[in-house]
């Protein structure tokens, strides 16, 4: 045999077809004892192992699970594959060139029981098919046991054999919660298709589903049903919560001696019940159906106001005053220009940098609302801080604007309740039912919110001495609400639809900066009246002009 060439020996090469193939997976491994600490890992072994038997091959992972032991460890698919992945899954059923990225859970989950690994270790087989189920189900939410895995968009790669029911792949899965053996349940696909768990696997290859369970057709069988599921979520939600929010524990077994004493003291066996119909009554937030309507039509002219000025990105909330002029805070266009930026070069900057969409109304739509997005002039000349608002003029881009908001000026309510739209934390389009506070009860409500209220983010744009000029400050009106970041200029209306303010900011706490006690907003009666007293010529010019012009062509 002549020197390289190559052998052809048949009994050598049949030894070769029985060699397993060897497969090479990318592994970053994340861990958090060192700050920002990733390792990239390359892994080589042979297909017909498991992702378990071939992880621990690696000395760096081995480490980590022995460090880690009483957590679990996640895999989840980053190029090639995708979702949390079984870790008995052979690596048969790996792409070429894929890659993964190992974490651990916070706790221990439901089924490590005995350091189990969930999943069965099968031999490697070219029959493998895998498919993908979203972690939260359609009707019973929670289906897997391990609650860090339990949230929305989350998905597990499932992967079963040809011939091989999807039931039986999933309950040999071990990651699901086991009423998926027992009960009745399904898979949706595309929100519209609907495949039998008794149907095979074999057809799933690279789909996405949704998981939903029928009801039982037996009423006492349903009703235990969602007993188990209401009482196998609470204790769930228990744990979570108690792990993630120590101090929540505490506040509730204060809040559980409270009641007892209050119960020996009053010998009252229904007390507990009338604070939780009370409880109900102050948290019940329902809205007319006219309010609705009303408010869907008055929505059209909220917009969604975003920045990207060298880096310094952000976004608020405005809305149609008048023609193409709509209204934000002042310290908005303040977050806009940035620090130390001359007054006069404000307009240039917000023309060149800010846009404003009107039908930002799902999270989906965004990427498409850029599209129908409006420039603004570049003209600014209307605003005031104290009051915080700003004036600003959108550019004509061939789409018609919504009408504008101001409709007079009209009296602002004392109590019941008020609505805001905007968009807060920069997301799509909503509304906050609020109730007013008074201005007599501001003082009292202060001092109730800061002994009741869990700490929250929100906008400060005052100080702590804010608050004691608030008190009688009859410019703002005073509210609870939810809406916080990116909610700033949103228009608040009374049950009628008026216009009555303009969302501004939130009072800290005396005791940190870090909890907004009261919400308030500018009212348009100061605002519409600050701005004739000291920009006339231009709200004669915009108001009364085109007032004029209507009675005239009536």
């Amino acid at each position: 045999m002549k020197v390289g060439q190559q052998p052809h020996s048949p009994k050598k090469n049949l030894k070769e077809q029985n060699t397993p193939q060897r497969k090479e997976i990318i592994i970053t491994l994340d861990v958090s004892r060192k700050k920002n600490q990733k390792r990239k890992l390359v892994l080589s072994h042979s297909d017909n192992t498991s992702l378990y038997a071939a992880l621990n091959t690696l000395s760096a992972v081995k480490r980590e699970i022995e460090y880690r032991h009483n957590k679990e460890m996640l895999v989840c698919g980053r190029e090639g594959i995708q979702g949390f992945i079984n870790l008995g899954m052979p690596l048969s059923c790996f792409p070429e060139s894929s890659q993964v990225a190992i974490t651990f859970s916070k706790s221990k989950c439901e089924q490590k029981e005995n350091n189990q690994v969930p999943g069965r270790h099968a031999k490697a087989s070219t029959d493998c098919i895998k498919f993908y189920i979203y972690a939260v189900g359609k009707v019973v939410k929670n289906i897997v046991k391990c609650k860090e895995l339990c949230k929305e968009g989350y998905k597990l790669c499932v992967y079963g054999f040809k011939g091989e029911t999807i039931k039986d792949a999933l309950c040999k899965d071990g990651r699901f919660l086991p009423f998926l053996e027992n009960d009745h349940w399904k898979l949706i696909n595309n929100l519209d298709t609907v495949i039998e768990s008794t149907q095979l696997v074999d057809g799933l290859e690279g789909k996405l589903f949704e998981i939903e369970t029928e009801k039982r057709k037996s009423p006492r069988g349903a009703a235990a049903q969602n007993s188990e599921v209401r009482e196998r979520n609470t204790s769930l939600l228990k744990e979570y919560m108690v792990e993630e929010y120590p101090g929540l524990k505490r506040e509730s077994e204060k809040i559980m001696e409270n009641l007892k004493e209050e119960m020996k003291q009053t010998k009252n066996k229904t007390l507990f019940k009338s604070h939780r119909t009370n409880f109900a009554k102050q948290t019940r937030n329902s809205i007319p159906v006219k309010a609705l309507k009303t408010l869907s039509r008055l929505s059209d002219s909220v917009g969604y106001i975003y920045w990207d000025n060298n880096g310094n990105k952000g976004s608020a909330t405005c809305f149609v005053l008048k023609d193409s002029f709509i209204l934000t805070c002042r310290h908005v266009i303040h977050n806009i220009v940035g620090e130390g930026v001359e007054p006069s070069n404000w307009a240039e900057i917000i023309s060149q940098f800010t846009k404003v969409v009107f039908d930002y109304e799902d999270r989906d739509d965004f990427p498409r609302t850029q599209e129908n997005c409006f420039l603004i002039e570049s003209w600014f000349e209307v605003s005031d801080v104290t009051l915080d608002y700003a004036v600003l003029k959108l550019k004509d881009n061939g789409r018609e604007i919504s009408p504008g908001l101001y409709n007079g000026i009209g009296p602002v309510p004392f109590s019941g309740l008020i609505y805001i739209i905007g968009h807060p934390n920069g997301e799509n389009k909503s509304s906050d039912a609020c109730t007013v506070i008074p201005q007599g009860e501001r003082e009292k409500k202060f001092q109730e919110h800061i002994q009741s209220r869990q700490p929250t983010q929100s906008i400060h744009m005052y100080t702590q001495r804010s608050f004691r000029g608030m008190l009688l400050n009859p410019d703002v009106i005073t509210y609870d609400t939810s809406f916080f970041f990116g909610s700033s200029g949103s228009p608040v209306f009374d049950s009628r639809g008026s216009l009555v303010a303009m969302h501004t900011a939130g009072v800290p706490c005396e005791l940190t900066n870090e909890i907004s006690v009261i919400e308030f907003g500018s009212t348009m009666k100061s605002i519409i009246s600050d701005i004739k007293q000291k920009f006339g010529p231009w709200f004669d010019e915009v108001f009364l002009h085109q007032e004029d012009v209507e009675m005239m062509s009536q």
